[in-house]
């Protein structure tokens, strides 16, 4: 049976608001670009890699309680333990291979297996912290990866420009590194992981995106209805959707 999508339908796309607990999603770095050094260098056994994120880019204080990286592709099994530290900083540049941001200056949030966090190719991967970072929203921010696995493969994962020297990294075979004492990097980049950050919310969640059908088009039986949460507000935990042809159509399906 055909049904019109009309305007009103849409924007009765409503949130299911009860016994949600809502989140901020601050997004850095978009477009298409990918890595394979950040945020660990899976085709060497183990690797210690640091990312700097601007105050500008993130403009959001609070208790930093996710964290997602776009995962693109790539097995993890052979690099799946990771240890995740957050810190403050005035860095804004590596200026130098040796120029780390000392492991004293960061707090260890995270250390854990991540294979069962792995999404589809082409999804963000999202890791709960063990230990909230109450990001303090004037500094700079550190994002540093451990990885100790004894195994490696390729991967890929999601990335954007952001500035000259903001991504360093060591990789090897042999010894597993010490993020206390840290070689000489083997590299240091340009282009850094793009990132969610997920804070408690201080607003509600925005209006989703439709992706298909069209807005005022046309869908079958069996079609299929897609949107997108649109950042900026609070993430969306559920959605109740409605189905019609007038401005208060009946509900026909939730979730």
């Amino acid at each position: 049976m055909k049904k019109l999508l009309m305007i009103a339908t849409l924007l009765a796309m409503m949130l299911a608001m009860f016994n949600i607990a809502f989140a901020d999603t601050v997004q850095v770095g978009t477009g298409t670009a990918t890595s394979s050094y950040l945020p660990i260098h899976g085709l060497y056994n183990y690797s210690y890699t640091q990312q700097i994120y601007t105050q500008a880019q993130i403009n959001h204080s609070g208790n930093i309680e996710k964290i997602r990286f776009y995962y693109v592709s790539g097995p993890i099994a052979n690099n799946k333990d990771w240890v995740i530290y957050l810190g403050h900083t005035s860095k804004t540049t590596f200026s130098s291979d040796t120029d780390w941001e000392p492991l004293a200056s960061l707090t260890e949030v995270f250390n854990g297996d991540v294979s069962s966090l792995v999404p589809l190719a082409n999804n963000w991967m999202e890791i709960t912290l063990d230990t909230p970072f109450p990001y303090n929203n004037s500094d700079n921010l550190i994002v540093a990866v451990d990885e100790n696995a004894s195994g490696y493969s390729s991967m890929s994962w999601g990335a954007f420009t952001s500035g000259s020297n903001t991504g360093i990294y060591y990789s090897e075979d042999g010894a597993n590194i010490n993020p206390a004492s840290p070689p000489s990097a083997k590299g240091r980049v340009d282009s850094i992981n793009r990132m969610q950050f997920i804070f408690p919310a201080t607003s509600v969640p925005l209006a989703p995106t439709l992706l298909a059908p069209a807005n005022g088009g046309e869908s079958f039986t069996n079609g299929r209805l897609s949107w997108t949460p649109t950042l900026g507000g609070a993430d969306a935990a559920t959605y109740d959707v409605y189905f019609g042809t007038s401005s208060t159509p009946p509900l026909v399906s939730g979730g």
